[in-house]
């Protein structure tokens, strides 16, 4: 196995469950997918609101405010040209109707040739990965697929001017069964710059970013890599 190039995409679009979840798994990617010409836009599922560590006297109103502020920042770090948050609540994500009429709403409006989400058949790590992250993932990629693509699905979309939308590829982080590996050795320390800009979630900085050096060693094995991201790919453009 080797690296993969990075999506040669115009138009990239990402969702995740929480404010930091990309920084974790995609960070670098998306930096090099900025340097290579592409705008790429976040829709946020939650803004985090239970995400508040061992200060359990602050609200969740002001939690979730602090944590857009903080993913907002680290959006500018990596190059992101938009982040929007649904603002569903923190680990009580499900999988409905209105979830995916939003989801399909916002793709049909930003048309993303390449889409990044959760992988929600094959989650990282096995049995204990996060609940909001299979169902962000698995309501995702039934937007993608077929809905998105559907005319009749949600015609409201169509009277206010949102068209029916392909997304050609789907790349699928914090995977059990990856695929694909990115060498992201040359933006290693933006991902990491994006990471710290998330300090209500932050102990202790240097140790994080010695953790994520050696996982991202340990995520490029397969590959022959020194520091990598991992993703399961999933082509629709033909189906």
């Amino acid at each position: 196995m080797t690296a993969t190039p990075v999506p040669a995409a115009a138009s990239v679009m990402v969702v995740a469950a929480h404010p930091d979840d990309i920084e974790s798994w995609c960070a670098g990617t998306l930096a090099l997918c900025v340097e290579g010409g592409a705008s790429i836009r976040l829709l946020l599922v939650t803004s985090g609101d239970k995400g508040g560590g061992a200060d359990v006297d602050t609200s969740p109103t002001r939690i979730a405010m602090r944590r857009e502020d903080e993913a907002r920042r680290a959006a500018d770090i990596l190059g992101l040209t938009e982040v929007v948050f649904l603002r569903h609540a923190d680990s009580e994500v499900e999988d409905t109707k209105d979830l995916r009429r939003q989801l399909v709403m916002w793709i049909r409006r930003w048309q993303p040739e390449v889409l990044f989400t959760h992988d929600p058949e094959h989650p990282w790590p096995p049995y204990l990965s996060h609940r909001d992250h299979r169902i962000t993932g698995r309501a995702t990629l039934d937007s993608v697929y077929p809905v998105a693509r559907d005319p009749i699905s949600f015609p409201e979309h169509r009277m206010a001017g949102l068209l029916p939308h392909l997304v050609g590829e789907v790349w699928l982080f914090c995977s059990d069964a990856p695929d694909t590996w990115v060498d992201i050795a040359a933006v290693f320390e933006r991902k990491v710059e994006a990471r710290l800009a998330h300090e209500s979630q932050l102990q202790d900085a240097a140790a994080l970013a010695q953790e994520w050096k050696m996982r991202a060693a340990d995520t490029g094995k397969p590959a022959g890599l020194d520091c990598a991201e991992a993703f399961k790919r999933i082509r629709t453009a033909s189906r």
